[in-house]
């Protein structure tokens, strides 16, 4: 079916958006090294972690959408989850995009960022 190559591009996009927006506003940004409170990154990973269940969550429903608009309407639904899980963390959309933006760059902010999360995933 080729909806569902649609569907799972359409999330893979809902995924990268914000990365996206992030680039093309943080383009001066990129060329210096920004640094990040360990507060600021747990909140990032706590962000980042509820994202990834809500794409778990909605790959599904996106894949066995009956049509585009189903989709879209779907894909609009997650994006709004996801923002809500953003902020819900105690970051801004822009301050969740700059540290997403930054792990593309500094892999010694990735490696931070993982720490965090293992030792997250450790607790539960």
């Amino acid at each position: 079916m080729k909806i569902s190559a649609v569907i799972l591009t359409a999330l893979s996009l809902l995924l990268a958006l914000p990365l996206a927006q992030a680039q093309e506003g943080a383009a001066p940004a990129t060329a210096q090294q920004v640094s990040f409170s360990q507060p600021q990154l747990e909140k990032f990973a706590d962000a980042y972690r509820q994202i990834v269940v809500l794409s778990k969550e909605y790959a599904p429903k996106l894949k066995a959408a009956a049509d585009i608009e189903e989709a879209e309407a779907l894909n609009k639904e997650a994006q709004g989850k996801m923002l809500e899980a953003i902020q819900g963390s105690g970051l801004t959309k822009d301050e969740y995009q700059q540290i997403a933006t930054g792990l593309k760059s500094d892999p010694s902010l990735v490696e931070k960022v993982n720490k965090i999360l293992q030792q997250k995933a450790g607790s539960e």
